[in-house]
């Protein structure tokens, strides 16, 4: 891999994301199918991608790449990342592995590919590692028979899997009226098909033209004003927001109220353990403390992993856990699939609102306030990361309750802060949430000047 490849794209257990095509090239892409082939064992794999404009030529390369090594693929076509989970976990018949083309939540000008295991799981850190071994040391695989390319669509059956774990009929009589910002993502073909199966009548935001993004895809409170704007002018229950392949997912109360990605693992849970029943919790480092309020009083156990949906997931499975997720709007029922999902925290949030009978403001309001500050710093210089962590490490220690287990977590009596270098961007990402706006605030500014100090 020469320094243009190292330097210019973002390799961790999301997989690889880089700007197209300067860094992430057809020819990169080809290469990563028959790594992808010769390192997976099974036979056939599912590719599909999300609306980008440059996805249908990667989705060609890296299903050539695959055909190259043997193996037989199934094109889903422009599909959401927690489908092509879904399907690998239910279509037992055959044991399948599956790519998916996408950048998830980053800018338009990135693309990337996300690699599922057998599991239907993204693949872990040493999964990871063992495949990029077989793309350093060359260890390819080329068959002398290549494999077949064939079509299939599963969405709806995607959907019967969701719909079955909910109480349908409940949320159908509520007729709630959503409206869903999808960014010219993936759910701007397939949202409103399924909202309206639970009887929603729906307005969607930016539906065309596909893969062209209205504005920043991530679902931040920033990048939300339309959508709260247009939840007051259409009277609307409640406001979604999806990200280009629909695993994260962002909540917008009928008030027009923006209570951030977080509130959405926090309602879910809720959701779960109020109507469906009682377990243990799995979500990252960096998802909100709510988690802990609002399970002490069900005597339900939380257990907290490494940033990575795999790292929630592999815990999950350790322990059994009823729900996870991440506090980035990425909800994980295993019921469905183990994977984050914005169409099942759209299912469960619709349903935890039947239930309750409540408008989302008053169910927000009677729960314990926190406040949380999500800040990125550019920095593409891995080696002047390292620093600055080791700088902040040094700091800390002996004074503070720290976490080191990914990046650095300072906990405190009256909120925490979370560094790390992000996996799917050159930046350190930092989060910091509080009893109140100002003790967020406070923190930020204290470990803010760390960081460029």
């Amino acid at each position: 891999m020469n320094d243009k490849i190292k330097n210019g794209l973002q390799i961790s257990v999301s997989g690889i994301r880089g700007i197209y095509p300067d860094f992430l090239t057809s020819e990169i892409v080809f290469n990563f199918g028959i790594v992808f082939g010769s390192y997976i064992r099974t036979k056939k794999v599912f590719v599909c991608s999300d609306t980008r404009t440059s996805g249908k030529s990667l989705k060609d390369s890296i299903i050539t790449g695959l055909l190259c090594t043997g193996k037989d693929v199934v094109d889903l076509g422009i599909a959401p990342t927690p489908e092509m989970g879904c399907v690998i976990e239910k279509e037992e018949m055959t044991r399948a592995a599956g790519i998916v083309i996408t950048a998830s939540h980053n800018p338009q000008e990135y693309n990337g590919i996300k690699f599922f295991s057998e599991k239907g799981t993204f693949l872990n850190t040493e999964e990871m590692k063992r495949m990029l071994d077989v793309y350093y040391k060359r260890a390819f695989t080329i068959s002398k028979e290549p494999g077949f390319l064939s079509f299939m669509e599963y969405t709806d059956k995607y959907f019967s899997n969701i719909y079955r774990t909910v109480d349908v009929e409940r949320i159908r009589a509520k007729k709630f009226n959503v409206v869903v910002d999808v960014c010219q993502g993936v759910g701007a073909i397939f949202t409103e098909k399924f909202l309206k199966g639970l009887g929603c009548d729906v307005v969607l935001l930016n539906k065309e033209p596909p893969g062209i993004f209205a504005h920043n895809p991530e679902p931040l409170p920033e990048n939300l004003v339309e959508l709260s704007e247009t939840v007051i002018k259409e009277k609307a229950d409640i406001g979604f927001a999806q990200d280009p392949d629909c695993d994260r997912l962002a909540i917008v109360s009928e008030d027009g109220n923006i209570p951030g990605e977080e509130m959405v693992i926090v309602l879910a849970t809720r959701d779960i353990l109020e109507y469906h029943k009682k377990g243990g919790i799995v979500v990252n480092l960096s998802t909100t403390a709510l988690i802990e309020e609002i399970t002490r009083a069900l005597c339900v156990s939380v257990h907290r992993t490494k940033i990575g949906e795999v790292n929630v997931v592999e815990k999950m499975k350790e322990t059994g856990s009823v729900i996870g997720g991440e506090g980035n709007g990425g909800v994980i029922f295993p019921d469905v699939h183990y994977g984050r999902d914005s169409f099942v925290g759209m299912a469960l949030i619709l349903e935890y609102l039947a239930y309750r009978e409540k408008c989302l403001s008053e169910i927000i309001d009677e729960m314990p306030k926190y406040f949380m500050i999500k800040k990125k710093i550019s920095i593409s210089d891995r080696q002047k990361v390292e620093e600055i962590l080791k700088n902040i490490r040094e700091k800390v220690s002996g004074s503070e309750k720290v976490n080191l287990e990914d990046g650095i977590k300072i906990i405190r009596t009256d909120g925490w802060v979370h560094i790390r270098p992000s996996g799917t961007e050159p930046v350190i990402r930092i989060y910091v949430e509080g009893k109140n706006k100002n003790v967020a605030e406070r923190y930020l500014s204290e470990f803010i000047s760390l960081l460029s100090g």
